[in-house]
Order: C-alpha cells, then structure tokens, then sequence
C-alpha cells in the first residue's frame, strides 16, 4: 500500500472506531499507579511516562508506524517502539505494542489520533527494538488485571475460626490426607471472586484469540478466518459480555 492508501484507510477505520467509542471502557489512566509501574517493568526497561498526543497530518489510526515513518522522512527525528498501556479503571491493564515520533530536540510525540479523544497516553520505551525495526513482526498485546481476587489466606483463617471441634478434626484428617496444612486445606474451599475470574477469563480468552490470529497472516486483507478463529473470536466475545455483566452489578 502507498502512503496514501494508508492514510485513506486510516480516515475510514478512524470514522468507524469513533463511533463506538463510547462502548470501549478502556483509556489512558489518570495517573502512573503502582500497578502501572509493575506492568511496565514486565515490559520494558524503561519507566512508564505521560506522551502527549498532537494532531498530526502524517498520523494513522491502525498504521501507527507507517505514520511515525512518514514523519521522520518530513520533519527528521526517529520513531521510538514501546508499550501504550491502556487501562479499565479498576479491572484491568493492557499494554499495546506502539510507535511514537521523537523529534529533533528528543521530544517524544504520540502523533496517532485516538477515537476516544485521548489526548495523552502512557508510554514506555522498549530500547531492545531499534529504529529499523519491522513493525509488522510486533508483539501481541499483553494484559494484567489489578482488580483484586478475594484474599483466601485470610478468609481460611476466619473459617478455621468458626470451625468446631468435630469439624476441626473432620477437616484435619482430610488436609492431612491431601499432604496439605489444615490453612492450605481451608483455602480450597473459598470461592474464587467472580469479578477476579471473569477478567482472567477476558485476558485468557483474548490472548489465545490473538495467537491465533497472528499465526494466520501479517494483515486483516490476508487473513482467511478458519473454523478455530471464529470459535476463539466467540469465546472472548462471551467472555468480554459476561464480564460487564457482572462488572454493571457490582
């Protein structure tokens, strides 16, 4: 595609993603929390910083790079490869593999429109990918949930609270039989939070979508969507509606 094709694709996906919107839940963070700088540290060796994003005649919505390339070839600088990391306030962070525009004075640009407005992200810089580097060998998205599943350890010890003597011996024997303390024994028998497992289930069900797809072609015009794709594309669209369904009843 020339330049040019590119850029008119990005305008049509740009309109279409806009207006939707509204649904996507995901966005830049307000501020750079502990769990954001322990998901950073997953991803590069750099610490995670605020970029702002500048409207820009050479940035593509879905051609980050090629934009970025185009850029360069204008104005000078370099593009920079790392993380945008995008988060759903509460439940879940998800770093995505970008491209941004340093220019000549070293300052570090995002020119990408967003469709949700955002006008800065969080970024970070993975030096392990040069400048020449190829975008299209990129790696997939990477998420880590920082809503917080129930703490079995402490409601095992409430249970062994209220345990009487009978059950207390009961419960011994068979933690004894299971080579486990009577505590780890306890722990089993609380529930996992639902919230904690449905967003497990959210990045699960995402990142073997994203495998898979990945392993079928480099672009959406040579993908060929075979029977396994469009199971796995069903299993994250269940698992994404089961979790605001219960994210909505919280």
């Amino acid at each position: 595609m020339s330049f040019e094709d590119i850029r008119a694709a990005s305008a049509q996906l740009l309109a279409t993603e806009k207006r939707t919107a509204e649904t996507v839940q995901e966005t830049t963070p307000d501020v750079i929390t502990a769990d954001i700088i322990n998901f950073a540290q997953r991803l590069g060796s750099e610490p995670p910083r605020f970029l702002p994003v500048i409207d820009d005649p050479y940035g593509c919505y879905g051609w980050c790079s090629d934009g970025v390339d185009a850029k360069v070839r204008v104005a000078g600088g370099s593009p920079v490869f790392g993380w945008t990391i995008w988060e759903w306030p509460e439940a879940l962070l998800t770093a995505e593999f970008h491209s941004v525009w340093k220019s000549p004075t070293n300052d570090l640009f995002d020119i990408t429109p967003k469709p949700k407005g955002e006008d800065r992200i969080i970024f970070v810089p993975d030096p392990s990918y040069p400048q020449n580097f190829n975008f299209d060998n990129r790696p997939r998205n990477q998420r880590m949930r920082i809503w917080a599943d129930i703490d079995k350890g402490k409601e095992a010890q409430v249970l062994l609270t209220q345990l009487s003597q009978s059950q207390h011996a009961y419960e011994s024997r068979r933690a004894e039989r299971a080579g486990v303390s009577l505590t780890k024994w306890l722990e089993r028998k609380v529930p996992s939070d639902p919230i904690a497992a449905a967003i497990d289930e959210v990045i699960a069900a995402s990142d073997v979508f994203e495998a898979h797809y990945d392993s079928l072609g480099v672009g959406g015009s040579q993908i060929r969507a075979d029977a396994r794709l469009l199971a796995l594309m069903k299993r994250k669209e269940l698992a994404l509606a089961g979790f605001k369904a219960l994210w909505a009843s919280r």
